[in-house]
């Protein structure tokens, strides 16, 4: 795993708008993660939107089974991107309004037609998960179904791409900011097989780690 450090938070998302603004006007598809420094990331984007190419689709790693209209619905918070870029056309979304199996598997279908994802973005949770699973059964589904339904820690149902579907992903940028990632940014590098992210991401051949936090060698 390369490691990308930030002297700021800031610096981490200039670098990262600049790399959305150079793929979103090009033909491919994009994985985008929730969380908090993203939706800063996606609402800047917005105020200031570059092009997006006809043939460019985007979609979330993983989605609470909440209803669109929740702000704990990962795609509600996309919107004002989707809006800005005036992209909705483009984005394949979990539908809330099935059962968590249907969604996955109505989810799956999408995703099946691509056949690469030339980009995606993952978050990681103090605790260790990306995506959607939280477990290190889930993160060691590497062959088989595109997407999961899970039970989450927090009490809600999600829907989630799996690791499978990661193969399919050309780059994956992790992004980690914030001082109370220190720990278990640590945890992934010196021990990855104990946390749901190191398991999931341990033999994707180009994962990078961009962080603000000055990692110790």
């Amino acid at each position: 795993m390369k490691i990308q450090t930030f002297e700021t938070t800031e610096k981490l998302i200039v670098q990262t708008l600049d790399l959305l603004r150079a793929t979103l006007p090009t033909a491919g598809n994009l994985m985008l993660s929730g969380g908090s420094t993203p939706y800063v990331i996606y609402n800047r984007l917005a105020a200031d939107p570059c092009p997006v190419h006809p043939q460019r689709n985007l979609f979330l790693s993983d989605e609470r089974m909440m209803p669109f209209s929740s702000p704990k619905n990962n795609a509600h918070n996309l919107l004002p991107l989707l809006t800005g870029l005036d992209c909705h056309g483009h984005f394949l979304q979990v539908d809330t309004k099935l059962s968590p199996r249907a969604a996955a598997a109505r989810f799956e279908e999408g995703l099946e037609r691509m056949q690469t994802v030339d980009l995606g973005f993952l978050g990681m949770g103090d605790d260790g998960h990306t995506a959607g699973f939280f477990t290190a059964e889930q993160a060691q589904m590497k062959n088989g179904a595109l997407t999961l339904h899970t039970n989450r820690p927090d009490g809600m149902e999600g829907v989630s791409v799996t690791p499978a579907f990661f193969k399919r992903v050309e780059k994956i940028i992790l992004l980690v900011t914030g001082e109370s990632k220190r720990d278990i940014i640590h945890t992934l590098l010196t021990n990855p097989q104990s946390i749901p992210a190191g398991i999931a991401l341990a033999d994707h051949p180009n994962v990078e780690l961009w962080t603000d936090l000055q990692l110790s060698e």
